[in-house]
């Protein structure tokens, strides 16, 4: 069964700000796209994970998932959250834009995950003025 998770781009995740940011926010309360990721132990100081990609020209890559816990663990520690790294080429070189979208699967079956850009239609905001673009991760499968 093929599970897949999207997230419409932010001018920050594609660094079009020019601003610096550690990976895209992979949501607290998000339990079910956490799960989808792999597991992380929280009782350790910023666990992560690999997450093995391959994308739409057969490409392989790796991704990094990591839970920056430092607030659990460091008496001045501020950070408490989860995010995708490593993103930052794989953006770039397929030409990603804010509004244009990225999508991450995986089948049951298969050690790796699939990672694709979804480039948005020409004119499709324009098209839909009024319409609500939700920014965050949602599953699509």
């Amino acid at each position: 069964m093929l599970q897949a998770y999207r997230k419409i781009l932010s001018a920050n995740d594609t660094g079009q700000t020019k601003s610096h940011q550690a990976g895209m926010l992979i949501p607290k309360s998000d339990i079910e796209l956490r799960a989808f990721l792999g597991e992380l132990d929280s009782k350790t100081k910023n666990p992560r994970r690999t997450v093995r990609c391959r994308d739409e020209n057969g490409d392989d890559l790796e991704l990094q998932y990591i839970h920056y816990n430092n607030k659990l663990h460091d008496e001045k520690g501020t950070r408490n959250e989860y995010r995708l790294t490593c993103l930052t080429a794989y953006l770039r070189r397929s030409g990603a834009l804010a509004g244009d979208e990225i999508e991450i699967s995986k089948n049951e079956t298969d050690s790796f995950y699939y990672i694709r850009h979804l480039p948005r239609n020409a004119g499709d905001e324009d098209d839909h003025p009024n319409r609500i673009v939700l920014k965050g991760w949602r599953r699509v499968h």
